[in-house]
């Protein structure tokens, strides 16, 4: 009986270890997939950071375009100059009052 019973719990111990281990597996697997997609979003931002980078141009380069096309650009007048002021938010402050309460039975 004693070894039917120790039998039991060997075969049911190691059948849970591999269902654990299977588990392991399966959420490794997961994270292996996300860590890709993760890698793979960022090496395709990096490339277009490059060519982003790539693309820009000196003002040197741009006065050359401008001038080429005969582009007149000159500083605006202060009447042509918007300003836009900063407005900081109000505080808002709310003045609490207690209320005298009443019985119960006051109102009625």
């Amino acid at each position: 009986m004693k070894k039917i019973l120790g039998s039991i719990f060997i075969v049911t111990f190691i059948a849970l270890m591999y269902v654990n281990q299977q588990a392991l597996i399966y959420q490794m697997g997961l994270k292996v997939k996300q860590n890709n997609d993760v890698y793979t979003k960022l090496i395709d931002h990096n490339k277009i950071l490059v060519y982003n980078v790539l693309n820009l141009r000196s003002p040197v380069t741009l006065e050359k375009r401008l001038l080429a096309k005969e582009v007149e650009l000159s500083m605006p007048s202060q009447w042509q100059v918007v300003k836009k002021a900063i407005h900081t938010p109000k505080k808002f402050v709310f003045d609490y009052k207690p209320v005298a309460t009443k019985g119960f039975l006051a109102n009625r």
